[in-house]
This record gives C-alpha cells, sequence and structure tokens, in this order.
C-alpha cells in the first residue's frame, strides 16, 4: 500500500514535527499537540477488595489502616465511596425463571424515625438459592401500599417471569399476589412463632400453655401433608380449643386467621410444580447480614448505597424450596 502522510486539519497541508509530541501546518504554521495531557492530579486506580472486605468481612475504616499506610482514615474512606458508587452503578444479571418472589422489611431508625427497607429476592423454581434485587428504603412504618408501590418498580422483563409470592402474612398481600396472578405463600414461621410467644422456661406458670401445645400440635398437623381425615380432626381440635377460656386473646385470633386462609399456608402442596418455601427465614437471615453491613451508616443515603452494594457484591444465598424447615 502506498504510505499515507498526516495532513493538517487546518489547511489539510502536510505536517511536520515541532517538538516531540507537536506537529506544525506548514501552510499557515499552526501547531498542535498529538497527545493530549489531562490536566491535575492522576486518577486513583481503585480496586473492589476494599469494598469487598467492608461490606462482606466485616472490616472497618480503622482496620483497613494497615492496607493503606499512606492515607488518613478520611482517604480510606474516600476511597471506599468510590468503591460503593461503582459497584451500585455496574449493572448486575440474573438467571432465567420463573421466579419466586420473597419479600420481607426490616426497620431501621434514624433521628427518632422509623425508615423501613424493604428487601426483596427471586428464587428460580427449579434452583435453591435466590437471587437480591436492589432494596428500596422509604420514610415511616411497612405498609401494602408501598409493598404495591416497591413491586411495580421491578423490571418488566423479571416481574413477568414471577408465578409465586412467599410473605410474612403483612395483611394485603394476598390481594397483592391475586391482582399479579401470583400463588401466596405464606410463611409457616410467623404462625408458629405467634402461638408460642411467651413460652419459656416457666412455661408451665404461663396462663393457657396445655391449651396452646394442643393448639400447636393441631396447626402443625394441617400444615403437613396429612391425610384428609387427619387434617380434619386437627380442624376440630382447634375449634374446640379456641373456645376454651383459658386460651389467649391472640392466640385466638391467628388460629381464626389461619382457618380462614388455610390454602395460602399450604399453597406449597397445592401447587408443587413450583417449588415453593414454607417460611422467609432465609429473608429474615438475609436481614440480619444487611444490617450488620450496614451498621455503621448514619444517614438514610448512606444506608441505601451500603445495602445496595452489600447485595450486589452477595448476589445470592441458599433457599430451599417446600422441603425447608420449619
Amino acid at each position: 500500500m502506498a504510505p499515507r502522510h498526516a495532513k493538517s486539519p487546518c489547511c489539510g497541508t502536510p505536517v511536520r514535527r515541532y517538538g516531540k509530541r507537536r506537529r506544525q501546518c506548514i501552510n499557515c504554521k499552526r501547531t498542535w499537540s498529538i497527545r493530549q495531557k489531562k490536566r491535575g492530579p492522576k486518577r486513583v486506580r481503585t480496586t473492589q477488595s476494599l469494598t469487598t472486605r467492608i461490606l462482606l468481612d466485616g472490616y472497618t475504616l480503622k482496620q483497613e489502616a494497615k492496607h493503606f499506610p499512606d492515607l488518613r482514615r478520611s482517604g480510606i474512606a474516600k476511597r471506599f465511596l468510590h468503591g460503593l458508587t461503582r459497584v451500585v452503578n455496574t449493572p448486575h444479571s440474573l438467571p432465567h425463571g420463573p421466579y419466586t418472589l420473597i419479600v420481607d422489611g426490616i426497620y431501621f431508625k434514624f433521628q427518632r424515625r422509623e425508615w423501613v427497607l424493604y428487601l426483596m429476592a427471586v428464587k428460580p423454581i427449579h434452583s435453591h438459592r435466590m437471587y437480591f434485587l436492589d432494596p428500596v428504603l422509604i420514610k415511616g412504618r411497612e405498609t401494602i401500599a408501598v409493598w404495591v408501590e416497591t413491586v411495580d418498580a421491578i423490571p418488566a422483563h423479571i416481574k413477568k417471569q414471577i408465578r409465586g409470592l412467599v410473605s410474612d402474612g403483612l395483611r394485603g398481600f394476598r390481594g397483592l399476589a391475586a391482582h399479579h396472578g401470583w400463588v401466596h405463600q405464606r410463611c409457616h414461621f410467623h404462625l408458629l412463632s405467634s402461638l408460642v410467644r411467651g413460652k419459656g422456661k416457666r412455661r408451665y406458670l404461663t396462663r393457657g400453655s396445655s391449651v396452646r401445645d394442643d393448639l400447636l400440635k393441631a396447626v402443625h398437623v394441617m400444615l403437613r401433608d396429612e391425610p384428609k381425615e387427619m387434617r380434619e380432626h386437627a380442624k376440630r381440635t382447634l375449634a374446640q380449643y379456641i373456645a376454651h377460656p383459658v386460651c389467649p386473646a391472640y392466640v385466638r385470633r391467628h388460629i381464626l386467621e389461619f382457618l380462614e386462609h388455610e390454602e395460602d399456608f399450604r399453597a406449597y402442596l397445592t401447587h408443587p410444580t413450583l417449588n415453593l418455601p414454607k417460611t422467609t427465614n432465609a429473608m429474615e437471615s438475609l436481614g440480619k447480614l444487611v444490617r450488620k453491613a450496614t451498621r455503621t451508616a448514619r444517614t438514610p443515603v448512606s444506608l441505601r448505597l451500603r445495602a445496595v452494594a452489600f447485595l450486589r457484591l452477595k448476589k445470592s444465598m441458599i433457599c430451599n424450596g417446600w422441603d425447608t424447615q420449619n
């Protein structure tokens, strides 16, 4: 090929060297630099290791000083902030569905005001892992109205693959699942824990303790895949004991709600192909990990940034299907 000589951008005439990094137009004598040098200090290249150590491994900025002997704590904090921002701005992908959506909310307080971090995860029906969606932080108490807005904000390509919803039983989730055409599975653990509240080492002193023991056994029968005769007998037992004068009012209320919405607790049996978890225990564990990772956050903005970055880095965790233990 014939050599092509550089032409000047101004006149289109040949150019000549004018120092190491400059060229000159031979017609108008204009000069320019061929490699523009950026002004200001050089950009510090940060890695993900600092963010990972602090969020996933539990290190503090004070402990990170040994990795950055030439930086003060403010400099380490600035690098950590840059790392958080980069993780949050990096797009993340999920495995293919169909999914089960698992939700839970955890409370925080800033300046004596309550904030709720709405956690969401999707579990492919053929997998034993759940994958995290970005959480939403809203001021105020946990309400179904905010959950409706939060679920509506899920990207369309993910939401159209959701087939089931697992919740802790907050009033309104049943209607939310019905609105989207999802199967609703309520958490067994929340139901059982409400029946044993206040029973400790001195359980023999607790009012109605023996009645609650019988109620608990009957509820266990109705939650399991038992013959219809056994479940009908357990249902009659529940009706008998909730009318007992020593049965606490809150236990009676939970049992009546359970009998009214029994199908929500047995959805994992009526829809076995969805492989629904029976509890939200995995989300409860996730909430504890989020609290630990965000323990030093002092503002809602910092809390949300750290929570999103933590879930992006962790990506997923174990969440068994219908065989999850109570």
